[in-house]
């Protein structure tokens, strides 16, 4: 379907050149909508939030054109692309309109993208938490792409008075994740009459959790020989599943070594499945109502990474730290990027972790100390305000600075982010 030529006239011949105010924000209740939501009004943005559902169809374009109208936006932004139907019609639509774009990708881009070259676009700049797929969201065409990592809620993630141990009793060592059972489930159940493609998959995801290589892709490749003749879509499709199984095997594996030493375990109830003491399962958490509280009835926070960023930050390195716990995690170089040594503490094998979690039990001083060395951090330079802060940034300088018709590179050799970040 073509986009309305007087609608795209309408929108180009309004567009304004000063830095961008208004928020055009495309949603669909996904982790950190919220979050951002929040961190554009509290700079002073004005934004429109657009709900899309799960697929497109005519009533969304009926839907989402009068309100682009309307509001006359200076920019459209989402979490993982969400809101960009597969075919590229927002996409064509917007760059017609120059109508630049932000999407934050916050999980796997292959997954969401690779397979959907239509929506490559020079008017949409690409934000991605890993900076290990920065060069491949190049490679597909986009060449407004940007090392951007995940952050916290402060006013959600924070200090209690009294935390309510009431509640939820006090914990020496806790994990809170999921198994990633239901996902990969759904992954593998596309495979159940097609024993070959299952075996593949099985042996990749062996290989995966110990190989260097950053994507499961090839690994795939080195137990496939097809694997590459494949189509696009067939090749994320299978990737998604070897990434996803590894990932369910690592995490199992890693959380039930540590219950020895009194780890006790929240999530999805697919752990009762797999913890070989029941007992060491505690239930599930809310992100929002409970985690934040919870935190904080614990002593050592444990961080288990997913697979899918091998040496990318997930949510908790920032969340424990802003509530003003202990985090114990798993070592990444990129912790160091946003961290100073003296206010992180990481381990490189389930031995150091044991070894880490007695010591910081028996001296709950130095955990204080840290823990308040690591929220000073995530307030002065980790907080959501921070990065969408460097979005709007980038957005002025390549979309609205003065003689800047049309997209350039963003200036500099150094990330945005790290620019953006004070001297430690």
């Amino acid at each position: 379907m073509e986009a309305p030529s007087r609608i795209i006239r309408y929108l180009r011949d309004r567009r304004r050149s000063g830095p961008p105010r208004r928020v055009f924000f495309l949603r669909q209740h996904f982790f950190l909508e919220e979050e951002c939501l929040r961190a554009f009004r509290v700079m002073g943005l004005e934004v429109r939030a657009f709900e899309v559902g799960e697929s497109w169809a005519a009533e969304t374009i009926a839907r989402l054109c009068p309100e682009l109208v309307e509001f006359l936006p200076d920019f459209v932004f989402c979490i993982n692309h969400i809101g960009f139907d597969k075919s590229g019609w927002l996409t064509g639509l917007l760059r017609e309109a120059r109508l630049p774009a932000a999407t934050w990708y916050v999980d796997h881009p292959d997954f969401i993208i690779r397979a959907h070259p239509e929506n490559v676009s020079d008017w949409v700049a690409v934000f991605v938490w890993d900076k290990n797929y920065v060069e491949n969201l190049q490679k597909m065409g986009f060449p407004l792409v940007t090392y951007l990592p995940l952050a916290a809620d402060t006013q959600l993630f924070r200090p209690y008075r009294h935390p309510p141990v009431d509640r939820f009793g006090r914990h020496a060592a806790a994990f809170v994740g999921g198994t990633w059972s239901s996902r990969v489930d759904q992954q593998l159940a596309r495979y159940q009459r097609q024993p070959a493609l299952l075996a593949y998959i099985e042996a990749a995801a062996v290989n995966f959790r110990y190989s260097p290589h950053y994507q499961a892709k090839e690994d795939l490749a080195e137990v496939y020989p097809g694997y590459k003749a494949l189509p696009v879509a067939d090749q994320v499709d299978l990737e998604a599943a070897t990434l996803w199984l590894a990932s369910k095997w690592d995490r199992v594996e890693r959380v039930s070594a540590l219950l020895p030493a009194g780890l006790k375990v929240f999530g999805d109830p697919a752990w009762l499945q797999y913890l070989p003491d029941p007992e060491a399962y505690g239930g599930p958490l809310h992100y929002h109502r409970e985690l934040p509280a919870f935190y904080q009835c614990v002593e050592v926070n444990l961080n288990f990474t997913s697979l899918q960023m091998k040496n990318g930050l997930n949510q908790r390195v920032f969340d424990v730290p802003a509530a003003g716990a202990f985090l114990l995690t798993d070592h990444k170089e990129a912790l160091f990027e946003v961290f100073g040594p003296d206010e992180v503490v990481t381990y490189r094998s389930l031995e150091e972790a044991r070894e880490k979690l007695d010591f910081y039990l028996r001296y709950p001083e130095t955990r204080r100390r840290l823990a308040t060395r690591a929220r000073e951090r995530v307030l002065s330079q980790h907080t959501y305000g921070h990065r969408l802060q460097v979005v709007v940034q980038q957005l002025t300088r390549v979309f609205f600075s003065p003689g800047s018709r049309f997209p350039q590179s963003f200036p500099g050799n150094k990330p945005a982010f790290e620019r953006a970040l004070p001297d430690k």
